[in-house]
């Protein structure tokens, strides 16, 4: 005997079917009747439950950042508050590892670094979700993490560290070919130790533990 689909069951269908062929094809390429023939839903279903094609892409994009972020943020605050609590290297070490690895080692992980960029482009259709969903949590948990060991320094300096080590993990993931045209990067695992040790150290020396202007 058949199971009917419930509201709730049509919705997230619609969300994971489309997240796949946005993935795969970008936002542009991708019909509300594609999306629906593989949800197996009605072709109404889509203004039905999200409004239009471009409220359906932010509720996957939303959901895809949202994940990554608290995965991210709940790594730095388990490294920061357990007992010993974590060092410094420590704690910008995993971060970087988890961001390369996301990025590098994941199946959609290059194409979902396309959208981001995308995203952040005037072009962009949520760069407000790239910004609060994404980038503003993890920022804030390595700024509470890093004044947690460095609590003298002034927050501004932290925030602008805190951006320049969020910057290096994006232009070294996402300029790999380039680089790789200047030094030889090896394969993803030794590309990820390499540059991992490279931007925790730089980090580090960036911080410091001394006053700043």
């Amino acid at each position: 005997m058949a199971t009917l689909c419930t509201e709730k069951d049509t919705k997230s269908s619609l969300l994971d079917c489309a997240e796949r062929l946005f993935l795969r094809k970008g936002f542009e390429a991708v019909s509300v009747r594609e999306i629906t023939d593989a949800a197996g839903a009605n072709v109404a279903a889509v203004n039905y439950h999200f409004a239009s094609k471009t409220q359906l892409y932010r509720a996957c994009l939303e959901r895809r950042l949202a994940k990554i972020a608290g995965k991210r943020v709940a790594l730095i605050e388990r490294l920061s508050n357990q007992e010993p609590p974590a060092t410094l290297q420590e704690i910008i070490s995993a971060f970087v590892r988890d961001s390369f690895e996301e990025m590098l080692l994941n199946p959609d992980g290059a194409r979902l670094l396309q959208i981001i960029y995308r995203e952040m482009s005037p072009s962009g259709v949520a760069s407000d979700l790239v910004t609060n969903k994404l980038i503003a949590p993890i920022h804030r948990a390595l700024l509470n993490a890093i004044l947690k060991v460095r609590p003298k320094l002034p927050e501004t300096h932290i925030s602008r560290c805190v951006s320049s080590l969020s910057g290096q993990v994006l232009h070294f993931i996402r300029f790999r070919e380039v680089i790789n045209t200047f030094v030889e990067t090896g394969s993803e695992t030794e590309y990820i130790d390499e540059v991992t040790h490279h931007i925790t150290a730089f980090s580090l020396r960036g911080i410091g533990s001394q006053q700043h202007d």
